[in-house]
């Protein structure tokens, strides 16, 4: 790895101290947690770093996301909270936007739904372009006239796919989108087999996230198969991701609160991994506790690569150029 430069470093740390500022602000309470964990998230497509003492007699997992200790946090009766730490994620690395570790801002609202978190993260970027320019005119000497031309936009998922495919997202169009556009050699009779998530993700990075734009987008109500955390309502999972002139930003969810159905996805995650052949990791029963006990509070959460917003911010196209993690 190369070290930042001067200019970068200092405009890092300015970046850093907004978004804690921000977040001040708003009276949220910065909190920690443990990056070296026992039990680790389930994400079928996500693989930690093991991490082993010297005689092999104490063993942990590096986190993938501090989500599971921050919803335990919210649960002790704290309304508002936040993280930014350390995460890390094997298998990362051979892309200009990805690094095997990276920084993330991880937040969790009490009372909240994800319509309330999509406006509060809006006026986050809109603070951090009027913050930032006057950081980057004061501490380097000239303006990010990229900033003051950023639009902000949200469109569901659902009317992505109408754009790009002229199809929905239900699994009959996604198999003649897919036969239409080539996008596998699959024979049709073993796609009709595939998870539905295969199915939506093959069409959504091939056809619908290159075609997202310029700008900041919210992308919301995803189908109820990729539901993953968030509650499902009027038929439509409660999440959204954001980009920034296509580059994933953040993922988030109106969090779901129901311990029956959280253990039953758990269950349905151990399932895909030992079908990927990958290492099937025990249930978080410390989380799902908290579930069970029913201290858990309606609320909002969200994950946001920092890393990638300064890359952004600061009008590059590698974080090679602005996280001092990229190898």
């Amino acid at each position: 790895m190369k070290a930042l430069s001067k200019e970068t470093q200092i405009l890092r740390s300015h970046f850093l101290y907004l978004t804690r500022s921000y977040l001040f602000g708003k009276d949220f309470y910065e909190i920690d947690t443990p990056i070296l964990k026992p039990v680790v998230g389930m994400e079928p497509y996500l693989d930690p770093f093991l991490v082993e003492s010297p005689k092999g007699d104490e063993r942990g997992y590096l986190i993938t996301s501090p989500e599971y200790s921050l919803k335990q946090t919210l649960a002790t009766g704290l309304d508002r909270i936040y993280e930014i730490t350390h995460t890390f994620r094997s298998g990362e690395q051979g892309s200009p936007i990805h690094s095997r570790e990276f920084l993330m801002l991880e937040l969790y609202v009490k009372g909240w739904d994800d319509k309330q978190l999509i406006d509060f993260i809006k006026d986050y970027f809109i603070y951090l372009f009027l913050e930032f320019s006057n950081s980057v005119k004061k501490n380097v000497g000239r303006e990010n006239a990229k900033l003051k031309e950023t639009i902000i936009n949200s469109k569901s998922v659902e009317q992505m796919f109408n754009e790009t495919t002229g199809m929905g997202f239900d699994k009959e169009s996604l198999l003649i989108v897919i036969q239409k556009h080539s996008l596998t050699n699959t024979p049709f009779e073993e796609l009709k087999d595939w998870q539905y998530e295969d199915l939506f993700f093959l069409v959504f990075l091939n056809l619908v996230e290159p075609k997202l734009g310029e700008g900041i987008v919210f992308l919301y109500d995803y189908p109820p198969e990729c539901a993953a955390l968030s509650k499902i309502k009027d038929g439509r999972a409660k999440r959204f991701e954001i980009y920034w002139d296509g580059v994933e930003l953040a993922n988030a969810f109106w969090e779901l609160t129901d311990a029956k159905e959280q253990e039953a996805r758990f269950k349905e995650e151990q399932n895909l991994r030992k079908k990927l052949g990958k290492e099937v990791f025990p249930m978080d029963r410390d989380f799902l506790s908290v579930l069970e006990s029913g201290n858990f509070p309606e609320s909002a959460g969200i994950s946001l690569g920092l890393d990638r917003i300064f890359m952004k911010l600061i009008n590059q196209t590698s974080l090679a150029d602005s996280s001092p993690y990229y190898v």
